[in-house]
């Protein structure tokens, strides 16, 4: 009797609950929400180029990891601190702002010799904007946006980093469809980076495009659980003209959770395993949204 009650009751809330997390893909109309999250990510880098590998953090954006010159092995605790504030224009368009600041550990083998270096600071400022073609009926819905990087800060190496203004671009798609108790999501996007001076060097980081399924199950109408892959596709890197860094994809694996703390604010927490290239990345994020 105990069991049929149960179900009785939990059925019908899972029926009537959209996960929490899809619900917040676009800001209400005249309204603001901020949101802020941490992300420590465990990197592993084989390296004996000068480029900087990049990673796309759980907003979307992409960070450039620091890479210090010369043939390295390095394992480094790397901390993002993205603060981001969104506006909406109206129920289908909104505005967007987004801020990284960092922090790292990094231990490095180069040769036979071994170091530790670490940094914290300013890491990018974007500015982007996401607007709705169609609603969610019969058939799923999809949104398309955008955003560019107006300043960029790569460190190369302890005492060398650079401010890249304009250097970055991305144009990105979402399309989600509900089956209750269950949200089908597919996420989309193309990075393009610009031509870049470093002192007499002339860098150019490849393209990159990224295509991630995923599915969200409202538990209750407060909390939901996700998971899903993200493919990924980097074009070469080349310094003055020679290719340092040939081309390739990797499959990401991520996992997380949301609880809607009250009608304002929405936690959630995320966990991805990537590896991509010379580089192995595992991390894990906690999120705060909070609308105003």
């Amino acid at each position: 009797m105990k069991s049929l009650l149960l179900v009785v009751l939990v059925i019908p809330i899972s029926m009537l609950s959209k996960a929490v997390e899809v619900d917040e893909i676009l800001t209400d109309r005249h309204s603001f929400k901020m949101d802020m999250s941490v992300s420590y990510s465990n990197i592993k880098i084989k390296n004996d180029v000068l480029i900087p590998l990049q990673y796309q953090t759980r907003n979307g954006d992409f960070v450039t990891v620091p890479t210090f010159l010369g043939n390295t092995k390095s394992n480094q605790d790397y901390f993002n601190y993205a603060f981001s504030l969104k506006y909406g224009i109206n129920s289908d368009f909104e505005l967007f702002t987004l801020l990284n600041l960092y922090s790292f550990d990094m231990h490095i083998k180069n040769g036979e010799e071994y170091a530790t270096k670490s940094n914290s600071g300013f890491k990018s400022w974007l500015l982007g904007t996401t607007y709705k073609i169609k609603s969610e009926d019969n058939t799923p819905s999809i949104l398309v946006g955008g955003d560019v990087d107006i300043i960029n800060r790569v460190v190369f190496s302890e005492t060398q980093e650079s401010n890249f203004y304009l250097k970055g671009y991305r144009l990105f798609a979402t399309s989600y469809y509900t089956v209750d108790p269950l949200v089908f999501l597919l996420m989309a996007s193309y990075r393009y980076n610009g031509m870049t001076k470093y002192e007499k060097n002339s860098i150019n980081r490849g393209e990159q495009f990224t295509l991630s399924p995923q599915f969200y199950f409202a538990v209750n109408p407060y909390s939901s659980l996700n998971a899903g892959v993200k493919y990924s596709f980097i074009d070469k890197n080349e310094i003055n003209g020679k290719i340092v860094s040939n081309s390739g994809s990797n499959i990401a694996y991520n996992f997380g959770v949301s609880y809607e703390l009250n009608s304002k604010t929405i936690l959630n927490i995320n966990a991805e395993h990537s590896e991509q290239l010379d580089m192995t990345h595992d991390s894990l994020s906690m999120g705060f949204s909070y609308k105003f």
